[in-house]
Formats: C-alpha cells, structure tokens, sequence
C-alpha cells in the first residue's frame, strides 16, 4: 500500500494505491516496484493536480513499470476524488463521459481440484448467488479436467454460466480437440488457451471450433492489445488494471476492444482490497455485462475490507 498526502488544504487528505507487481503478467520485480516508490516521492512534492490528465501526464515516465504506476496512479486518483467530493469511480465517469453501474457480476473460481470437491464448490458459489463460475483447465490431465468442469455443470444446471481458464496449458491442436469435447457443457469462453505469444495459434483455435476465445496473458499493454485486434486472435480481451499501469490505461483498453467488436473483462492479479476496489471502480464505468473476476480476495492468505 502507497499514500499521498495533500498538505495545501486546512485538511490533511490521505489518498491510498497499492502495487502488487505478479510474475508473468510483464511487471516489473518486487524490488523494483520498491525503489520506483521511493524515487516517486521526492517528484510528488508540492506538484497541483486538478485532473485526471494532470495525473497521466505525471506518471507517462514510469510507463516501463506497471505495478508501481498502478499504485501512484490509484493514490493520486484517490486523493483528488477526495478533494472533489466524488467516488472513484464517478471521477473516472466523468473524465471520460460515461455512466456508472451500482452492480457489476462477478465470478466465482475452482482450481484444478478433484471433480467431487469442484462439485462441492461449484455449489457453494450457487448458495452465495454466483451466476458465473471461472473452472481451471490446461492441466496434463484432460481426462480430470473435462470430468472436473462436467462436475460443476452437474451441479449448477444451465442457469449458471461456466467459463474455463487453460492458463496456456495447451498446444494448439490439443486446443481444438479439447474444446470440441467440452462444447456439450455450455463453455462461456476459453481463457488462454495456449501460450500468450502465438496469437496465430489463438486465431487458428478461434477458428476451429465454437467457443469464444479469451486473452488474458497475451495483453499487458496497450501494444499487446492492438496486436491480438490485428492478429483477430480472440473474442474477449481480460484486462487487469495492475498490468496495465493503471484504471486510466485499462479504461483505454477496453474502450478500444469494445470499438473493435471484442467483448471485455476486467479482473484483478489476486490483488489487495484497495486495487480490488479501484478494478471494481473502473468495471462500473464501462459498458460491459460480463460478469468480472473481482471476487478474489478469498485467495490471499489474509484479506481486508475497503470501501
């Protein structure tokens, strides 16, 4: 968690980010999320920030460092939300001329466990009142995940939506053949389904069968993104905002895959209560009707509220 401080008012305003840089999403290191911080305090001091272009101006230099620019970004946001009486998420509303939702749908997400315990879950997430269940595929074992993923279908019926995540687990003929076994359970989507960089891979399993085609890894930035439009590699683009850089950069995104005809989610990178709820922020100001993988806090070892 990162603060910054308006000291120019009679009242002290504290606004609050956070950087939680994840392997394999193209952050930078831990160590060097730390040092960034600490250099950004001596640039911060006596700065006037009256917009939210005053601020992305500010942090175009730390473009190469997404986890820590997500937690200047989000305190600065903060503190000028603060200063002009508006939530978050009514700011970026503003800033960018859109309308903010009270509700926004979440998924709810099953590891590759054992079919009965992912049936067990899968009907915990129903009493909760889940309508969408993120189920993990790709592993070496296709026979436990399609038994896994017909386990949770059996359970939840057809009016929960099942999605399932590969995590790049597989090859692009293993892909295909994969999903056209698991086409008879109603697949939302595929997530990732082979690595992140052979987008002709993805365009080629797009192609070949009939569930819509995720990207997730594949899009960090905003060079990525363009990439997978041109390479028509996918039908949803995944955003997380802490690899983006930001909710300002994430917002682009997504505005830029929805004019392209890709649906959008926004998820967060197993973040803490503060990016979870700058991600909920931005997935209100977007004309999206996914449901988004904010429901992520029970997957840290402890976690707090922040409202």
């Amino acid at each position: 968690m990162i603060e910054v401080r308006d000291r120019q008012t009679a009242k002290e305003q504290i606004g609050l980010g956070e950087s939680a840089p994840l392997a394999g999403f193209g952050m930078e290191s831990l160590a060097e999320t730390g040092k960034i911080l600490e250099e950004a305090q001596r640039s911060l001091v006596n700065l006037e920030i009256n917009s939210l272009s005053d601020i992305e101006n500010l942090l175009k230099r730390y473009s190469g460092t997404p986890a820590a620019r997500h937690g200047l970004e989000l305190a600065l946001i903060d503190l000028l939300s603060k200063s002009q009486n508006l939530s978050v998420s009514q700011l970026l509303a503003n800033y960018f001329d859109s309308e903010v939702r009270d509700y926004v749908p979440v998924n709810g997400v099953i590891g590759a466990i054992a079919p009965e315990l992912a049936s067990i879950k899968a009907n915990e997430f129903m009493e909760q009142g889940f309508g969408c269940i993120k189920v993990k595929v790709g592993t070496s074992d296709f026979a436990s995940d399609l038994l896994r993923v017909s386990a949770v279908r059996s359970q939840v019926g057809e009016n929960v939506q099942i999605r399932i995540d590969a995590n790049q687990g597989w090859s692009v003929q293993q892909a295909i053949a994969n999903l056209e076994k698991l086409e008879p359970l109603q697949i939302e989507y595929i997530e990732q389904p082979v690595i992140a960089s052979d987008l002709t891979g993805m365009a080629i399993v797009r192609r070949s069968q009939s569930i819509p085609v995720a990207a997730d890894e594949s899009v960090n930035n905003l060079l990525q993104l363009q990439q997978v439009i041109d390479a028509q590699a996918a039908d949803i683009i995944v955003l997380k905002p802490m690899a983006m850089g930001g909710i300002i950069t994430a917002y682009r995104a997504a505005m830029t895959a929805i004019n392209a005809g890709l649906d959008v989610v926004i998820t967060t990178t197993i973040d803490g209560a503060i990016a979870r709820k700058a991600a909920w922020d931005l997935a209100s100001t977007l004309p999206i009707k996914r449901a988004c993988g904010l429901a992520t806090g029970s997957l840290l070892k402890e976690s707090s509220s922040y409202s």
